[in-house]
């Protein structure tokens, strides 16, 4: 599908798209870049980036493309950035693989990167009084990939102990991951895990998971009296 600002071009001319793309010297009706440009974009969520309106222009093998000063950022707000780049016709490319999440804090400053949370906990009870957890971590819209997972436990006092791990297991892609645990006591456990990358920053949830483990059966039922009926 044709871009707005090539129609833009070549029928209006002296556009502010145009004059970016460098079409503005023939009033909108050669491409004067030769080699080809980067194109920077931006939207509120990667199904809405506006591809429409150029922020900015820069060579095609440029490795910065730095946002206008008049873009401005509200706090605590993400946005999605994406470079496409387009050849020596003008005809841009489709992907949306070179796209950045930025987020803002309420102060208005950048939020530190950090892993996703981790999506969908399972626990369940094994045999030998052992807990399985079974956990998936999706990579979409991340800030930072993580390397690997860091599980925590409360021992059975009711406080998870963030400071020490109780296992680490590495992350390896899209796949569901499990921890088993050794035997435990009776009582309820709580656990958690946190997804870490490569600087040991971690995601900041709060979910956690909890397991109540009874080695003993309930009684069995003494029949008292069979009559019939």
């Amino acid at each position: 599908m044709e871009s707005k600002w090539l129609k833009n071009a070549l029928f209006s001319g002296m556009t502010a798209d145009a004059f970016k793309l460098g079409t503005v010297l023939s009033l909108g009706w050669f491409w004067q870049r030769v080699s080809g440009c980067s194109l920077l974009y931006r939207g509120l969520s990667m199904d809405d980036i506006n591809l429409v309106d150029v922020l900015k222009v820069g060579d095609i093998d440029t490795e910065q493309l730095p946002v206008p000063d008049y873009i401005s950022h509200d706090s605590d707000t993400s946005y999605f950035y994406i470079v496409r780049r387009a050849n020596l016709c003008g005809v841009e490319e489709q992907t949306l693989l070179a796209a950045v999440k930025v987020s803002f804090d309420a102060n208005g400053d950048l939020s530190e990167a950090e892993p996703n949370d981790i999506f969908e906990i399972r626990a369940k009870r094994l045999e030998c009084d052992k807990v399985e957890l079974l956990w998936f971590y999706c990579p979409v819209e991340q800030k930072s990939p993580p390397v690997c997972f860091k599980l925590y436990g409360d021992n059975g006092t009711g406080q998870i102990d963030y400071e020490n791990a109780i296992a680490q297991v590495e992350y390896v892609g899209r796949i569901f991951y499990s921890f088993t645990s050794e035997s435990l006591d009776d009582g309820e456990y709580q656990f958690a895990i946190r997804a870490e990358d490569s600087q040991g920053v971690q995601d900041g949830s709060l979910a956690r998971v909890k397991v109540q483990i009874e080695s003993t059966s309930p009684d069995s039922i003494e029949i008292v009296n069979v009559e019939t009926i």
